[in-house]
């Protein structure tokens, strides 16, 4: 369904950017950060999972973990061109009719998804300013675990932003993008049940892995 953030993600997320995007993946496999939250996951366990992708791009989370952790998959992204990519990737590999596909700003239509075993955002936190409802909502459709990475909370990464966002502003590009606080959202979810059990970083990401406890 449309969504008020979609004229802006595609505007930002471009087809020539997910075109680059799925050929990457093709040729190196999933980038750093999205290792981390597929070794995550898998540390979990779990065989014939509901996986909900919030954010997913071209789709490596669910391509990779619909091998040997999910059954299923539902993938919502605010992108026309990388849902597209997605799909046609998931078609090539054989997992047409495993992965559900829609088109819309999360917090605007997850009410109406399922819950499911796992919830992943990679690099999806860092779009948006209102982490608090992404992530209360995320928690939400959650029954075992979220895993999640983001910008770690160093001086050198909040200067970093600030250059992007000031090239976003003279370029009248409404995009942005953020550092939210690790430990308010540790906070948040500790409040919606889960413990967080593990974290790893690189030198620009963080990952964290949230198992539900209540």
């Amino acid at each position: 369904m449309p969504c008020n953030c979609c004229e802006m993600e595609n505007n930002t997320f471009t087809e020539d950017r997910a075109r680059d995007d799925i050929r990457e993946y093709r040729k190196r496999g999933p980038a750093n950060q999205t290792r981390l939250i597929l070794e995550a996951v898998r540390s979990l366990g779990l065989k014939d999972a509901a996986l909900l992708d919030i954010g997913g791009g071209v789709g490596t989370i669910h391509h990779e973990l619909l091998k040997d952790t999910a059954r299923e998959a539902t993938h919502v992204d605010a992108s026309t061109a990388y849902l597209k990519q997605a799909e046609e990737e998931s078609s090539r590999l054989g997992n047409q009719g495993r992965v559900k596909f829609i088109h819309a700003d999360f917090t605007d239509v997850a009410a109406e998804l399922p819950q499911v075993d796992v919830v992943t955002l990679d690099r999806v936190v860092c779009c948006y300013p209102d982490f608090r409802s992404l992530l209360k909502a995320a928690s939400s459709k959650s029954r075992k675990a979220i895993a999640l990475t983001y910008p770690r909370e160093t001086w050198y990464m909040r200067f970093g932003l600030r250059v992007i966002n000031f090239f976003q502003r003279l370029s009248r590009d409404p995009f942005r993008v953020f550092v939210h606080p690790v430990a308010e959202m540790e906070s948040l979810l500790g409040g919606e049940g889960f413990k967080r059990t593990s974290v790893r970083r690189l030198v620009v990401w963080e990952m964290a892995l949230y198992q539900r406890t209540v």
